[in-house]
């Protein structure tokens, strides 16, 4: 897995709920306000990010999910350094991103799994089974 691809994921995360929590702030919507929607309109939007990047990556591996959460994890290091937040809480929010990469995941489903392609064409398959048909029905047809 390359590094690349693990800092756009984190960009795309981070960027995500750094924007949503830009338009919350705009809207009046703070943890102070509200202390129930502010929450989990983050966690959604966080999740959201992460399918983004997952979408994004082509992969729902779990060493790349780990990889996104510790480096999200550890770009909102940031904010202790900036004394936006306590060191006590930076390590308590482990839970919650933890958490918001696996809604992510939860959200993309089952839709970057890879289906096996048939080997012929839907038409040559059709027409083998209409032939199969139609010589079924003129053998055992009274008519």
């Amino acid at each position: 897995m390359a590094w690349r691809s693990i800092l756009r994921g984190v960009a795309i995360v981070y960027g995500t709920t750094f924007v949503s929590g830009l338009v919350f702030a705009i809207n009046g919507i703070t943890p102070q306000t509200d202390h129930i929607g502010f929450p989990l309109l983050a966690l959604l939007t966080g999740a959201v990010g992460v399918a983004i990047a997952l979408r994004v990556a082509e992969t729902t591996k779990l060493s790349y999910l780990v990889a996104i959460g510790v480096g999200v994890w550890l770009l909102n290091l940031t904010s202790v350094l900036l004394d936006a937040q306590s060191l006590s809480s930076w390590v308590s929010s482990s839970g919650f991103i933890a958490t918001t990469v696996i809604l992510g995941r939860l959200l993309i489903g089952v839709s970057l799994e890879t289906v096996p392609t048939p080997t012929m064409s839907y038409s040559l398959i059709s027409r083998k089974s209409y032939s199969g048909l139609r010589k079924r029905r003129t053998r055992f047809s009274r008519f």
